[in-house]
């Protein structure tokens, strides 16, 4: 593996030198969008807690000079300026620090800000990997984009090894056989928001070998009724809650309603709703759960 790595970042540093000595920077967003820049970005954007983690793995965390609400990763990116949430940003605070470029999440609310930035001549990468998979292609693109790219590669394998270390079914006593556990994932504490299997959860889900219980439900953040979730016999319920603060009314009552076969597992909804490179680490503690504990062995 390292040495494909090696001569995967020498065929891009030819690559690189060859569009950089033209003078372009060239990257492809997640909606095909083409974007070119004439030197690396310096003046970062990122609007975004999970673009704001990533420009960090990448080196450039430095070069943010605005982010958004809940952008507390790294502990440094605490210190960057705010300049709005997933919902809306300040336009003319925007256009008064002269960004390079603004890195953004499509399924944010701030679409009519974007647009009237766009009007105005900024470039806006706009992010929205559809697949656990897309997130290292996302990562590739912003690092040609940051001046990163040979990083941003080496950062992208990194994640696609694990993930397909995560896929892999657990030798057991020399068996892959294992009974798939019955999943709900309740996204909300207070309504039974749930994933289906096209959601970045579910098919976190699907990768560790679990079974969705609304996997075919064709509306991706669907609310779930009490019947239903009953009807379908979790063995296991995950629900969001962040560390260290109290249990949600939830879990108590899922274990009145459901008796002690069924696992009632908190998860940090940092780790799993962000598409960055720690989400991994949230699809690690799902698979553990779903597996009985079982660790992947490599086989």
């Amino acid at each position: 593996m390292l040495l494909q790595i090696v001569a995967l970042l020498e065929g891009l540093s030819i690559v690189s030198g060859q569009a950089f000595a033209a003078g372009f920077y060239e990257g492809v967003d997640d909606l095909g969008n083409q974007i070119v820049l004439e030197s690396p970005a310096v003046r970062i954007v990122s609007l975004a807690p999970h673009l704001t983690e990533i420009l960090f793995e990448l080196g450039v965390g430095d070069n943010i000079i605005a982010t958004v609400s809940y952008a507390d990763f790294p502990v440094e990116a605490k210190q960057i300026p705010r300049v709005g949430d997933a919902f809306s940003v300040n336009v003319e605070q925007l256009v008064a620090m002269q960004p390079d470029i603004i890195f953004a999440w499509e399924t944010g609310g701030a679409n009519k800000s974007l647009k009237r930035l766009e009007s105005l001549g900024f470039t806006i990468f706009r992010n929205e990997a559809p697949t656990l998979a897309g997130i290292a292609d996302t990562i590739e693109q912003i690092a040609v984009l940051v001046g990163k790219a040979e990083a941003g590669l080496l950062l992208s394998h990194q994640y696609r090894a694990r993930m397909a270390q995560l896929a892999r079914v657990p030798v057991i006593n020399g068996s892959t056989e294992v009974n798939s556990a019955r999943v709900f994932f309740q996204i909300s504490d207070q309504d039974l928001y749930t994933v289906n299997g096209q959601h970045l959860i579910g098919q976190a889900i699907k990768l560790c070998g679990g079974e969705n219980l609304f996997e075919g439900v064709p509306i991706s953040v669907p609310l779930a009724n009490l019947e239903s979730v009953l009807r379908g016999q979790p063995d296991i319920i995950f629900i969001t809650r962040l560390p260290a603060t109290p249990a949600s009314p939830w879990e108590d009552r899922w274990g009145q309603l459901l008796g002690d076969r069924t696992q009632i597992l908190p998860v940090d909804p940092n780790l799993i709703s962000r598409p960055s490179t720690r989400m991994l680490d949230g699809v690690e503690f799902m698979c553990s759960a779903i597996r009985g504990g079982r660790q992947v062995i490599a086989h």
